[in-house]
């Protein structure tokens, strides 16, 4: 899904926890160089919500 955070970095995927939405994860675009590819976490949700917005190297680490 497409997620609107108003720079270059739009692909998302939804990450869900016990059925319940917990994240927005975006998958950062070529503009983040070294980091192209990774996933950011855009928004958390509950116990997942953090100040420090960490990144992923895939979709298997995040859930991790």
């Amino acid at each position: 899904m497409q997620v609107a955070t108003g720079s270059y970095d739009i692909d998302g995927q939804l990450a869900f926890a016990d059925d319940l939405l917990a994240a927005v994860l975006v998958k950062l675009s070529g503009y983040h160089e070294d980091m192209a590819g990774m996933w950011f976490l855009e928004a958390g949700f509950g116990w997942i919500d953090t100040l420090n917005r960490p990144t992923f190297a895939d979709l298997d680490a995040a859930q991790t």
